[in-house]
């Protein structure tokens, strides 16, 4: 079922980007995704995206032809416990996965720390958590389902349509609309949250062993502060405890107060930095020893954090024996000359994959991320830091700002090439292609 066209003004997360397309469609199921694509395509409707969740901070959606909305095609179609495959409609938020997962013994093998996205979206996007032996969100899915710039629906797995299964699990929504995601779940299983700091050269010293002997670590850094904010996750026979409050409406307005004050007196960012790594509420460790309480919750529980002092984020994937020294440079770059900025270092670690347009493909990788609070200008910070990335053969989260056009980005995916054959056989009048995507996959793509 399709619902009646409209045209508004969307925005992203962040509030950095805006557009007007012609018309905003509703589509509530698979026939209503394929109407909406061909009614679009033949009153010139076109450049066609689907907004999701608006969590993206490049402009991967914005288009003055059509979106099409599918947050109500959502929901578990069904579940097979004995195999652990799970088939979900596209628009289905992460968010509303853990539960119904959990009833049926199940449980995504990992996911990021937000989970407001939708899974067409995250998959999309090549989005992730972190932990050395585990993929993306997109290296779970097993099978999918698109329906092309034609109307007609294709489905794709290892087996069948193997070229698209490829290109499709990362595709930044150019080859069609998602309508249908089977993912391979894992049984399911509960988490140990640990949270300490560091200082920040004894992590440096100890980060291979952190990296192995965790299936989730991740580290925060403060450019300005001594220490480091480390946090692990491991899987534990414990039973999962209730969550108590975490205070983050609270600390949302320290963070925010912080943001403010840095942004007003921009001499005052060193000595925050500082304030807000001691008062995170991790302890101080020694010889990395935890002493405090674990907090100890369902998997789908334990992995998301709130998120709500809006940023602007970059982040590339460095092949994984270059994540320390990169991050180093990043964090001296930053304190030199990254100008105003509060937020701290992210850095997490990703196993390689398949995926033709993977920022992990072919290769163990690191990830870190800089953000800037959305009040404040990013370039200065960013763009210091892309050379540095790109100087270690950095891959750019699609979903995060980066500067790269095919001419920089042609070189570093080895199946570049075939990825585009398969969009051009798709989509060959450009359905889905803003400027934007044409500037990311060559000027020849129209």
């Amino acid at each position: 079922m399709t619902q009646p066209s409209h045209s508004a003004t969307w925005t992203n997360w962040s509030g950095a980007l805006t557009c007007t397309p012609s018309r905003v469609i509703m589509a509530e199921d698979e026939t209503a995704i394929a109407d909406a694509i061909t009614h679009a395509s033949h009153d010139g409707a076109t450049p066609i995206r689907v907004p999701g969740t608006g969590h993206s901070f490049t402009p991967i959606v914005i288009t003055d032809g059509s979106l099409i909305n599918i947050d109500r095609h959502a929901g578990i179609i069904d579940t097979d416990a004995a195999t652990g495959r799970v088939r979900v409609k596209a628009g289905t938020k992460i968010a509303d996965l853990g539960a119904p997962l959990l009833e049926a013994g199940l449980a995504l093998a990992n996911q990021g720390d937000i989970n407001k996205q939708s899974i067409a979206g995250a998959v999309s996007t090549g989005t992730h958590g972190t932990g050395v032996t585990l993929g993306s969100v997109s290296s779970q899915v097993v099978g999918l389902k698109l329906v092309t710039a034609g109307g007609d629906v294709i489905e794709a797995n290892a087996d069948e349509n193997r070229d698209v299964f490829d290109a499709g699990r990362v595709s930044i929504g150019a080859l069609g609309v998602l309508s249908e995601l089977t993912l391979q779940c894992v049984p399911a299983y509960t988490l140990s949250e640990m949270t300490g700091r560091m200082k920040a050269e004894a992590m440096f010293e100890q980060l291979d062993t952190l990296v192995r002997d965790n299936r989730h670590f991740e580290f925060f850094w403060f450019p300005f502060a001594d220490d480091v904010l480390i946090k692990t996750l491991n899987i534990t026979d414990e039973p999962a405890r209730p969550a108590r409050s975490a205070g983050s409406d609270f600390e949302d307005r320290v963070m925010t107060f912080c943001c403010e004050l840095s942004r007003v007196f921009p001499f005052l960012r060193g000595p925050l930095q500082r304030f807000l790594t001691r008062n995170s509420g991790a302890e101080m460790l020694g010889a990395r020893e935890f002493t405090g309480k674990a907090k100890i919750r369902h998997a789908y529980q334990a992995f998301p954090s709130e998120r709500n002092v809006r940023f602007n984020e970059m982040e590339y994937a460095v092949p994984i024996e270059h994540g320390p020294d990169c991050v180093r440079e990043i964090a001296d770059h930053m304190r030199k000359n990254g100008g105003n900025f509060l937020f701290p270092l992210e850095y997490r670690t990703i196993k390689g994959d398949d995926m033709w347009l993977s920022p992990f493909y072919g290769r163990d990788s690191v990830t870190i991320s800089l953000h800037q609070y959305a009040r404040q200008p990013y370039r200065r910070l960013f763009d210091g830091a892309e050379a540095i990335f790109r100087a270690y053969g950095g891959r750019p989260h699609w979903g995060k700002l980066h500067t790269l056009t095919a001419r920089e980005l042609a070189p570093l995916y080895p199946r570049w090439d075939d990825f585009q054959a398969v969009r051009k056989r798709l989509d060959p009048e450009g359905v889905f292609l803003t400027p934007y995507l044409a500037r990311l996959f060559g000027e020849d793509a129209y």
